[in-house]
């Protein structure tokens, strides 16, 4: 039994450290461009920081597409039905296209009225409409990029998708260097050109993904008969898919909101929070592979009717979840003068922050706890419990807290970031609950007249 369990947990390891890479590179995409843009001025800094703020609503409808082609795949590939594993592949495919275009004409049409609605003009203005309409142009590209990462992280390779992103980033952070400033006798095209390179990025990916899947994955191939509409299959695979974006759209209002609130306190409080922010957001990305690793996990174990390897392989992931994340806490208490230092705030603005950044600390254990349950949940055909937990947080728990502690108590910004540490506590142990209780076993993806019988096979 021990000798079985550090085999898991070395395929607990497996799967999740490129998945964090992974999600590591991707939210530097944006950063690296902040970076090259703000040689530009403030106005465009200000522009595109808004921009990138209204174009991810938008994408979450695709985003939503990874987690079900992710959990389809893995039911159907635990479930050795390779036929229904490459058509839920097509599928998924098929339906992150449709959404991407959608998204994407979409976020077009309403750029400009949408940053508006943000209160911005002139340059600032300008700058945030073109960045987000270029973007919004890369919509079906890398929604086929994510669907086809989340395809291949089903069947337990999740080393490719993260090859292919850093393949493709490293390309546009380069190209974004010669577009933005004109090199190489091409004119500096400024913010169109660091959009445009984000667009091409995107395309790249998705082709690497497309050669990939058609060249064939774990005995698989993607053929274009796979690609057949099943109205039906389609159906199953929106029903796991819109609880996942709701629970987006959830999560970004209510952060919305809390940065009004925030923002209230004035602008130490907006500066030290942007710093804590981005601090513990580094440390997030490692629980993010544990996210991955446990939909992946319990996908193919409850695929194959194996409930109880499902439940044991949720618990390692747990487990070590809250090592890796329990020990991210240990390190940013220990390094929080000099991570908070590295941004060189002025000294009200660091006092707070480092403040922050130690609340904040105590928040990942509890991250840790709610990221595997919730892939967990995900993996076994349940992604509403997921949306309803994001639900009850954002709403009864996380808003009114910060508000509470943070304006009626006096407490400022600390008083926000400990109402934060409660609505994260609150969730993890919420979602603990849910997955214990067990009603995830009956919401399965595969059916079962779906299941491969695998002595019928070798007959």
């Amino acid at each position: 039994m021990e000798h079985n369990k550090r085999g898991l947990g070395a395929t607990v390891f497996r799967l999740s450290w490129p998945a964090s890479v992974e999600f590591l590179i991707i939210t530097s995409i944006v950063f690296a461009d902040i970076l090259f843009l703000a040689r530009l001025g403030s106005s465009v800094i200000a522009g595109v920081g808004v921009s990138v703020t209204i174009f991810r609503v938008f994408y979450e409808a695709f985003n939503s597409m990874a987690v079900a082609s992710t959990t389809a795949v893995a039911q159907a590939f635990g479930a050795r039905n390779q036929s229904l594993a490459t058509r839920c592949a097509g599928h998924s495919l098929t339906l992150a296209l449709v959404l991407g275009c959608l998204s994407g004409a979409l976020g077009v049409a309403v750029a400009e009225p949408a940053m508006r609605l943000m209160g911005i003009s002139g340059s600032v203005l300008e700058a945030g409409v073109t960045y987000m309409r270029i973007n919004m142009l890369a919509s079906p590209f890398y929604a086929v990029a994510l669907a086809g990462g989340g395809i291949l992280k089903g069947v337990g390779d999740t080393r490719t998708p993260m090859i292919f992103t850093l393949i493709a980033s490293v390309f546009k952070i380069g190209l974004s260097a010669i577009l933005i400033f004109g090199r190489w006798g091409l004119p500096p095209l400024g913010v169109a050109g660091a959009a445009l390179a984000t667009l091409i990025g995107y395309s790249l990916n998705a082709l690497l993904m497309l050669i990939k899947l058609l060249q064939g994955f774990s005995g698989m191939r993607l053929e274009w008969s796979s690609l057949r509409l099943d109205m039906g299959l389609l159906k199953r695979l929106a029903v796991l898919a819109w609880p996942v974006a709701v629970e987006r759209m959830i999560m970004r209002t209510g952060f919305v909101f809390y940065m009004r609130i925030v923002s209230a306190l004035g602008t130490v409080a907006l500066a030290a929070n942007q710093i804590a922010l981005r601090l513990e957001s580094v440390s997030l990305t490692v629980g993010f592979g544990f996210t991955v690793a446990a939909t992946t996990l319990v996908g193919q174990s409850v695929g194959r009717r194996d409930v109880a390897g499902a439940k044991a392989r949720a618990y390692v992931t747990m487990r070590m979840a809250l090592i890796a994340m329990g020990s991210m806490t240990f390190l940013l208490i220990l390094l929080r003068h000099l991570a908070v230092g590295m941004f060189k705030p002025e000294a009200d603005v660091r006092n707070l922050a480092t403040i922050c950044l130690t609340i904040g600390a105590f928040e990942l254990p509890a991250f840790g706890i709610l990221f595997t349950f919730a892939g967990a949940l995900r993996g076994a055909g349940d992604t509403r419990s997921p949306m309803l937990v994001a639900l009850f947080g954002t709403f009864l728990l996380r808003l009114p807290l910060v508000y509470l502690l943070g304006v009626n108590f006096g407490l400022g910004l600390k008083g926000i970031w400990y109402g934060t540490l409660i609505d994260w506590i609150g969730r993890a142990t919420l979602m603990a609950i849910i997955f214990r209780r067990g009603a995830w076993k009956s919401k399965t993806f595969i059916e079962e007249a779906e299941v491969v019988d695998i002595e019928e096979m070798e007959a």
